[in-house]
This record gives structure tokens, C-alpha cells and sequence, in this order.
């Protein structure tokens, strides 16, 4: 089993199921849940297209660990979606936003001047969102998904990764060979970008922004970090 077959393999177990891993070609599906349900395991990146969040994150680790604690969240907004994909000027723009990020984070950080806007070059904004409130990564400064001052997940990158996964798994031509040799078929969609502070009202909107139908009956989503599992939901009936 592949880490993310594992780590599901393993909730499942914890919550009194039966589970089996099928190799050698017998599988698609990945697994088998007391005895009669197919399980598929997929792993989506809600945020796989975020390069630009992926790379001031790095910026940000790169200030150091926060002072008595004190760390901020903070935001940010680009012209161009496509900015890190140009290979040829890609360099120098990763070379401008990081100067020009870490001097003026470290400027706030010596003088916080309480909600600010800072503007880098190439059309990306920094907006500082308020404190991190239980700072346990003991960063200066954290990008935030969303409402920044919660770190919430931007509901609509997630919901499009899902669906795009199960598009793909309900085309698999063995899949759909093997629909009715089980009595239920699971789709299990592993993200490590996805955050436990999802609230009822944002679960509530994934599961009606995504549609399937069969063979799939249960779409789980689930929040991995490392080698454990944060969060499971069912967005099966969610808000119905």
C-alpha cells in the first residue's frame, strides 16, 4: 500500500472495520471494507496550483522562528495566476518577490503596525491579517488559505479538486467492469492541504458542490498530515 492507502487502512480499522488490501491485479479497488465494499483511495492537492502560496510560505520559514510566540497571519492577492510559470523570467521574479518580502516582513515585524498592505513587485499584494492566535509552528508570519485570521480552506480549490477526482475514478474502465461485484463502491480523497477547521457551513457547501453518482454511494474526505489523519468527513448526504 501506497502512504495514503495506509493511513486510511488504518482509520478505518480504528473505527471497528474489517479492511483488505488487494495487489497483484486483483485490484482496482485499493481496498476492501467488510468484505463487500470497494474502497478507492486517491490523494488531491486543493492547493497543487497555488506556486505562488507554496513559495511565500518558504519565505515566510525562511524569517525564523516568532519571538515570545508573536506570529501573524497574513494574505495574498497576484494579477496573474500564472505569475511562477514563466520559465524564462521565472528566476528573477522569484528573486525580486523574495527580497522584497523578507525586507518588509521583517520591517513589520520590528515595528507592527496593527492591519497593513504591503505591495511587492509583479502585481502581488502581502495583506497583514491580525495574530496567530495559538501560534504551535512558531513562525513570524503564516499564509493564510482563505479568511486568513482563521486560516480557513478557499471551499471552491477544494471543491474542484474533489470533483476533478471523481471524474477520473468513475472513467476507469476496470472500475466500471467491476461496478457490481460489490455492494458499495467508497471514494476516499486524501488532501494534505486541507484544513480540520472546516465549520458545518463550509463541509456543507463542498458536499453540495461536488456531484457523482454511481458506483460511488460514499465520498470521504480526508485531511492527512505526516503519517496520521486529521479529519475525516462524509460528504455523502451533507446538508440533504
Amino acid at each position: 500500500m501506497n502512504r495514503d492507502e495506509e493511513l486510511v487502512a488504518a482509520w478505518l480499522k480504528s473505527q471497528g472495520y474489517a479492511v483488505r488490501h488487494l495487489t497483484n491485479g486483483e485490484d482496482p479497488p485499493d481496498l476492501v471494507v467488510d468484505g463487500n465494499i470497494a474502497l478507492e483511495v486517491t490523494t488531491i492537492a486543493s492547493y497543487a496550483d497555488r506556486s505562488l502560496w507554496d513559495f511565500m510560505e518558504g519565505v515566510c520559514r525562511f524569517l525564523g522562528s516568532a519571538e515570545n510566540g508573536r506570529g501573524y497571519w497574513i494574505e495574498l492577492a497576484w494579477d496573474d495566476d500564472e505569475l511562477l510559470q514563466n520559465r524564462t523570467h521565472r528566476s528573477t521574479i522569484k528573486r525580486d518577490l523574495r527580497r522584497s518580502a523578507k525586507a518588509a516582513l521583517r520591517r513589520h515585524y520590528a515595528n507592527p503596525d496593527g492591519n497593513c498592505r504591503i505591495k511587492l513587485p509583479h502585481g502581488v499584494e502581502i495583506e497583514i491579517m491580525g495574530r496567530i492566535n495559538n501560534n504551535r509552528d512558531d513562525v513570524k508570519y503564516r499564509v493564510a488559505i482563505g479568511s486568513a485570521t482563521e486560516g480557513m480552506i478557499v471551499v471552491s480549490s477544494l471543491i474542484n479538486a474533489i470533483q476533478d477526482a471523481i471524474d477520473k475514478k468513475t472513467a476507469n474502465r476496470i472500475i466500471q467492469e467491476r461496478a457490481d461485484s460489490y455492494a458499495e463502491w467508497w471514494l476516499a480523497a486524501t488532501d494534505p492541504h486541507y484544513m480540520t477547521v472546516l465549520n458545518g457551513h463550509e463541509i456543507e457547501a463542498v458536499a453540495n458542490g461536488i456531484e457523482y453518482h454511481a458506483p460511488w454511494s460514499c465520498i470521504l474526505l480526508v485531511s492527512t498530515h505526516g503519517d496520521r489523519v486529521n479529519a475525516v468527513h462524509c460528504l455523502t448526504g451533507v446538508g440533504s
